[in-house]
Parts: C-alpha cells; sequence; structure tokens
C-alpha cells in the first residue's frame, strides 16, 4: 500500500479527463467504472456480465490483492453506459471490457501525464496522478461529502482501518452542530 499518495482529482479535472476521453467509449467505461466503484485497475478489467446485477445497481468486484470478492455500487454517471455494454454482452462470463489491464494502463497513463503531470518527476508519488489516483478520488469525494469513514472502508474492501483513514482529514467538520445541541 502506497500511503505516499495524497492526490485526487477535483469536480473540474474529473470533467477534463472525462471530455478527453469521450470518443474511447472503452476507457470511458473503465473511468466511470473507477470513480463509481474504486475498484483497482486489475479488479475492473476482471469484472463479468454475471457480476453486474442493474436492478440493484450492484457489481460484485475481485480484490485480487486479498482475493476475496465485494460488493460496489453503479453511479448515475455510470448508469446508462453499463446498461448499453451489458445488453451488448451475450454470456454471463463474457467481460465488460475488451481490454486488458495492461493495454488500459498503456492507453491511460500518457494521457493523465500529458493533463495532470506537466513539470512533476515520475518518482513524485505524492503529487503524480496515475490510474490509481482514480481509487483515491472515489475515497476522497466520499469522505468530502461526509460520507463516515467505515463506510469508505467498505466500499474500498479495505481489511484495517487505518488504511482508510487517510480520508479522514477530507471530511466535512460535523461535530459542532452535535456538541452545540448536548446539553
Amino acid at each position: 500500500m502506497d500511503n505516499n499518495r495524497e492526490r485526487y482529482l477535483n469536480t473540474d479535472e474529473i470533467k477534463l479527463l472525462k471530455d478527453t476521453i469521450k470518443n474511447k467509449p472503452e476507457l470511458l467505461l473503465f473511468i466511470e467504472l473507477s470513480l463509481s466503484t474504486g475498484a483497482r485497475l486489475k479488479t475492473i478489467t476482471s469484472i463479468a456480465k454475471k457480476d453486474i446485477n442493474l436492478i440493484t445497481r450492484t457489481i460484485q468486484l475481485q480484490n485480487h490483492k486479498s482475493k476475496n470478492s465485494y460488493k460496489g455500487f453503479v453511479s448515475n454517471n455510470l448508469l446508462s453506459l453499463l446498461t448499453q455494454r451489458y445488453q451488448e454482452l451475450k454470456n454471463p462470463n463474457d467481460l465488460l471490457l475488451d481490454t486488458d489491464a495492461r493495454t488500459i494502463q498503456k492507453q491511460l497513463q500518457p494521457l493523465l501525464n500529458k493533463l495532470f503531470n506537466d513539470g512533476f518527476d515520475t518518482k513524485d508519488a505524492k503529487n503524480r496522478v496515475v490510474i490509481h489516483t482514480l481509487r483515491h478520488t472515489f475515497a476522497s469525494h466520499l469522505a468530502i461529502k461526509g460520507v463516515p469513514i467505515f463506510t469508505i472502508m467498505k466500499l474500498l474492501d479495505h481489511k484495517r482501518i487505518e488504511e482508510t483513514l487517510r480520508y479522514a482529514k477530507l471530511a466535512p467538520d460535523n461535530g459542532l452542530e452535535e456538541v452545540k445541541g448536548l446539553w
């Protein structure tokens, strides 16, 4: 786990990224899946038709790091793209993306470099945008919206709360009103 990474994309940067790849359906679907589930690259490239439930808006995700599965959810932005791709797949074991993890990496990282990494040293893990930054973006925006840290932990499939606490600093200060009304 790389705890040096702090970078996440703000809403304007997310829009810029999506606008840049809007004519690349495979990459756009990958980005939307990343931002909706917070799943890692390998997890997303292993999603099959059978893992998707459009009625409950859930995706069964495989954590290749811990070798277990967990549930992700389908955001409003992802729903139409996912529905379209789901209908194109014939067999339950057909993969959602036609592209493997290595190809996604080769296509997306140069784009991320061009959009967000100008002037950063390639070893600057704290500030450079990489594909894993999409996972941090997912978790960071949940924290900013005030989602409880234990919910974020569950959605990221972290095993220890220490892995998730890095996002707590982004949470809004929700304690004032609660303290005011104590007595």
